[in-house]
């Protein structure tokens, strides 16, 4: 047979996945049909009303990704591109996947920011750059863009996403601040490694970079070094906008009140973790 109907494969492929994945009926529901859409570039709902058959070819294409899954690669590395805050940013395996939750950064950039004309805004350690454009898409006083990141393959996709989404940038390879030149900007933001090696979370995550993941002293060291260097790039009253775990609320807090940042404030997710604090250089 050289043509599947989309329900002969629907059924075939989601036992696959609830059979061999940790994932529930619903959730290798949802999975598919992303699996459709990326193979076919059109909304599922779309695919079923052309009653369309798939043919041998593009039934191999979604097998291949259906054994990755299985074998747990995430499918954002499998498709090299993930959504974040509605737009789509292309990614590899040295960068970490976006997340819902970092999207709580841009919420509290917009709020925060809608009264002040920022004009430059950095983003260190930006993997594939998905917090600092969508700042600037989304902010439209920002002018001046920076990103960092430790990671060449990163600063790759970060060119990749930038030319995609019609923005220019300055990017730097560095570890941190280290190799960044002397410049001041209005507003600072990370979502830096803050999980601690022996944090049980990380089993979930074995396919992402454990440097973009772990750090040590509890997870607190890549986040002290940010601000402990992160006076020295800001304006007067310039502020520096740090993601973290949802326990860490207090240690970050006391770090930036440790470095004379003022008018220190933490911010909760939806679920009501605090997962973002905010800092004032005096």
């Amino acid at each position: 047979m050289n043509e599947f109907s989309f329900h002969q494969i629907k059924i075939f492929f989601q036992d696959q996945l609830i059979q061999n994945s940790d994932l529930s009926i619903r959730e290798a529901a949802i999975e598919f049909n992303q699996i459709l859409q990326f193979i076919f570039k059109i909304d599922y709902a779309k695919l079923l009303s052309k009653d369309s058959k798939v043919s041998k070819r593009k039934f191999q294409q979604i097998e291949r990704i259906i054994n990755l899954r299985i074998k747990g690669t995430p499918l954002a590395y499998i498709f090299k591109e993930w959504d974040f805050y509605g737009r789509k940013f292309f990614l590899n395996k040295s960068c970490l996947i976006p997340r819902p939750d970092t999207e709580l950064m841009i919420d509290i950039l917009k709020k925060e920011l809608t009264k002040q004309k920022i004009k430059s805004l950095l983003d260190l350690g930006s993997g594939s750059g998905v917090i600092g454009i969508t700042a600037k898409l989304e902010i439209s006083s920002i002018d001046k863009l920076v990103l960092t990141d430790i990671s060449k393959w990163c600063l790759k996709v970060i060119k990749k996403n930038l030319f995609f989404h019609n923005l220019t940038a300055d990017i730097y390879l560095s570890d941190w601040f280290k190799y960044l030149p002397e410049q001041k900007f209005d507003i600072i933001v990370s979502n830096p490694p803050y999980i601690s090696k022996n944090d049980h979370h990380l089993k979930h995550l074995s396919f992402e970079p454990r440097r973009a993941l772990i750090a040590s002293n509890q997870g607190l060291s890549d986040i002290e070094t940010i601000l402990k260097n992160g006076v020295n790039f800001l304006k007067d009253n310039g502020e520096l906008f740090i993601e973290h775990g949802f326990n860490q609320k207090q240690n970050v807090q006391e770090i930036f009140k440790r470095y004379n940042y003022k008018d220190v404030v933490s911010f909760k997710d939806l679920t009501g973790n605090y997962r973002i604090t905010k800092g004032v250089r005096k």
